[in-house]
Formats: structure tokens, sequence, C-alpha cells
């Protein structure tokens, strides 16, 4: 009887020990990223995609964006709670507040990807402490920082924990186009030159509660008014 005792309190013991990583915020894709619209540097949205369920615990994380030398961080948010919804490929909106009217983004930037950064730079998506979980840089060989990050043997995203070489465009802001993961949900990153392209046509983006809007459509509708 004891041994049966013992043997269920350290089962119960494991099990609580366990359940932390069953909601967590690490396992995330920068999935979509535009730095403007139709010119407008103004108009900004990061989306990102969770790799599994139970990833929803993203107020342990925050956004910082760098300049075309992987220096001069600048933050971008620092998200204050959790979000509702945490399936498996569930998103997150992080967006100026013009972004797209009639879509409410998770999150409103604190202060957009400056507009020097555009050319080339990197996003990173960091716990509040700067470890980096991904890493999205552009510019290509313009783009001459580092983009290293939590390996996937340390429970990150990354095999080799290099997100380099960077998409070899600038970050798009001159029409309606964003750069996007091109890899499933639960894909990991191999590089940002191999997973990312730009959106084919006009972007969609989707908040937590699954609202989504395209550009420019509400934009549209807004500067008819």
């Amino acid at each position: 009887m004891l041994r049966r005792f013992s043997l269920c309190a350290i089962t119960l013991g494991a099990l609580a020990l366990a359940e932390p990583a069953l909601a967590s915020f690490h396992l995330m894709q920068v999935e979509q990223v535009i730095g403007g619209v139709n010119g407008d540097s103004s108009r900004q949205a990061i989306q990102l995609r969770m790799r599994f369920a139970g990833q929803n615990l993203v107020q342990q994380a925050r956004l910082r964006a760098w300049d075309a030398t992987g220096a001069n961080p600048v933050l971008i948010v620092d998200m204050g709670a959790m979000v509702p919804n945490g399936a498996a490929g569930d998103r997150v909106l992080i967006a100026t507040s013009n972004f797209l009217p009639g879509l409410t983004p998770d999150f409103v930037m604190a202060s957009p990807i400056p507009p020097a950064y555009l050319a080339a730079g990197k996003l990173t998506f960091e716990d509040d402490s700067g470890t980096v979980w991904w890493g999205l840089a552009w510019g290509g060989a313009s783009y001459t920082g580092t983009n290293t990050g939590v390996t996937v043997s340390a429970g990150g995203n990354d095999a080799d924990g290099n997100f380099n070489p960077p998409f070899a465009g600038p970050l798009p802001s001159v029409n309606t186009q964003a750069v996007r993961f091109t890899g499933a949900a639960g894909a990991l990153s191999t590089n940002n030159a191999a997973d990312y392209g730009l959106s084919v046509g006009a972007a969609m983006f989707t908040n937590n509660a699954g609202s989504n809007g395209t550009v420019p459509v509400e934009l549209m509708e807004l500067d008819i008014q």
C-alpha cells in the first residue's frame, strides 16, 4: 500500500512539473510582416503563428527590430497579457493602431519598425530576458548582422540556431504585399532566405480571435470616406 501511494505521489509530482510546458509561448513562428502600406510606413503589422497548441502565454514575450548591422534595437511591443486562443496554427496580431480599420490587433505596437530599417534589418521574437526564439532578417547581403537564436535541441525553432541568410528583399512597404513564411504551421525554421517569400497579391492578416482583413480593401474604403 505504501509503495503504491509513493508511486502515485511521484506520478502526480511529475505531471505537476510537466504542466507549464503545455502552456507556453516560445514554439512560435514570425509568420508574416508588412513594413508599410502603399508607401505609408506608419501602417505596419506582424503576425505570429503558434507551431503547437498551448503557446498562448505571450505575456512572457516581446518583439524588437534591429538595423542593417544587427544593432540599435527598438522595442516594437512587450506583450503584457496572454491571448485566449492557443490551438496549433492560431495567430497573434501585432499592428499599428491605424493598420486595418475593422480588424482589431491583439497588441498595438509601442513603436513601429523605423523606416530606416526597412531596406535591411531584423526582427526578433524573444522572451523578456532577451532570449531569441525566432528571427527574421531581410535585405539580403545588405544585412550584415547576426541572426541567431535558441536551437531545437534546447527547445527552440531552428535546428542550428542560425536564421540567416536573410530574406533577399527589403521588408515590403511600397504596395500591399507582405513577407510571409511559406511553411506549415508546425514547421521549423531552416533559414530566412529559404523560408520566406512575398504574399501572392494583397496580404491578409488574422488576429487571435480568427478575424481577418485584406490589405488594402479597408484602407481604400477609409480613403474614399
